[in-house]
């Protein structure tokens, strides 16, 4: 098995933009140059956003375009990571009101005797909390929302390590 990222070369080839043109398949506000930002604008939240989703995502183009780095082409993005951030909010209250586990009773019989095993179990939302949590955690680090980023972002560089800690 193949590791270590994706490999030069690898992928759909990209067209031309002279040939988009040709074929009536150009789209300007998609031909970005490389290397070259998105336009800055402002962020429409998508239709399938839910009332806690679009409030979400409010919040997280709120804080982009203080940034000044809020863009359309980053509005699909932010909205997986709005809907990640509900399921984390509504996975957390089932937990609180429930608990965390929850205790299954099995009733089995050998012979004359009946014999009732109790097992306590975590509760699916816990599996499921944690997966939504490492995703909308991923989502915020593609997006440069984590407090490493925030550094970078402030300096305009990566901070300095000389592989020792700064000791």
């Amino acid at each position: 098995m193949a590791s270590g990222g994706p490999r030069p070369g690898s992928g759909r080839r990209r067209k031309e933009p002279a040939l988009k043109a040709l074929t009536g398949n150009s789209r300007p506000d998609r031909e970005l140059a490389q290397g070259e930002p998105a336009p800055i604008g402002t962020m429409i939240p998508p239709i399938h956003l839910g009332d806690l989703e679009q409030l979400i995502f409010g919040s997280i183009a709120a804080l982009l375009e203080e940034q000044k780095r809020a863009s359309q082409h980053y509005s699909e993005h932010v909205a997986l990571l709005a809907v990640r951030l509900g399921q984390v909010q509504r996975l957390k209250a089932v937990l609180e009101v429930e608990g965390d586990t929850f205790t299954s009773e099995t009733l089995r019989s050998a012979g004359k005797v009946a014999v009732v095993t109790k097992m306590v179990r975590a509760r699916p939302e816990v599996a499921m909390l944690s997966d939504a949590m490492r995703q909308a955690q991923s989502l915020l680090g593609e997006l440069m929302l984590n407090p490493s980023a925030a550094l970078r972002i402030a300096t305009g560089e990566k901070p300095d390590d000389d592989g020792w800690g700064s000791l």
